[in-house]
C-alpha cells in the first residue's frame, strides 16, 4: 500500500515535532500528578480515615459515659431541697449520644466508600494503563517517525 502526501513546508512539519514533544512532556506529567494524587487519596481513605474515625468512636464513647455519670449524679439530688432540673446534665448527655452516633455512622460509610473507591480505583487503573501505553510508547513512536520524516524530507528537498 503506497501512500503519499503533499507537504509544502517541511517547518510545519517541525513545529508538529516540535509540538508532540512537548505534549508528550505535559502528558507525562499529568499522568505522574494523576498516580500521586490517587495515592493520596488511597492512603487518606483506607488509613488515615479508617483509622480516625473507630478512635472517635472511643472518645466519643467515653464522654457519653461521663455525661450519663455525671446526669446520674444529678438525679440523686432530686431528693434534696435544692432538686436541681439537670438540664445541663441533660443536653451535655445528648449531645454525647449524638456525637457517638455520627462517629458510628463515619465508621459505616468509610467501610462504604473504601469499597466504592476501591472499584472506581480498578477502573481508573484500566484507563490510566492505556493512557500511560500511549504516553510511554505511542507518542515516542510517532515523534521518531517525524524525526524520520523530517530528515527524509530535507534530503529530498536538498
Amino acid at each position: 500500500m503506497n501512500q503519499s502526501a503533499k507537504v509544502t513546508s517541511i517547518d510545519a512539519v517541525r513545529a508538529l515535532r516540535t509540538a508532540l514533544v512537548k505534549f508528550e512532556g505535559d502528558a507525562s506529567d499529568a499522568v505522574t500528578c494523576l498516580e500521586l494524587e490517587i495515592r493520596r487519596a488511597v492512603e487518606w481513605i483506607e488509613v488515615d480515615r479508617r483509622r480516625y474515625w473507630p478512635n472517635q468512636v472511643k472518645q466519643a464513647s467515653e464522654e457519653m459515659a461521663q455525661a450519663r455519670n455525671a446526669l446520674e449524679r444529678c438525679q440523686l439530688k432530686y431528693g434534696s431541697e435544692e432538686a436541681p432540673s439537670c438540664y445541663e446534665q441533660k443536653k451535655n448527655y445528648q449531645r454525647a449520644r449524638q456525637r457517638l452516633r455520627h462517629c458510628e455512622e463515619q465508621v459505616r460509610k468509610v467501610k462504604q466508600w473504601t469499597q466504592v473507591f476501591r472499584q472506581e480505583k480498578t477502573a481508573f487503573d484500566g484507563q490510566m494503563a492505556q493512557m500511560t501505553l500511549c504516553v510511554d510508547s505511542d507518542l515516542p513512536r510517532a515523534i521518531t517517525a517525524l524525526t524520520n520524516m523530517i530528515a527524509a524530507l530535507e534530503r529530498y528537498a536538498g
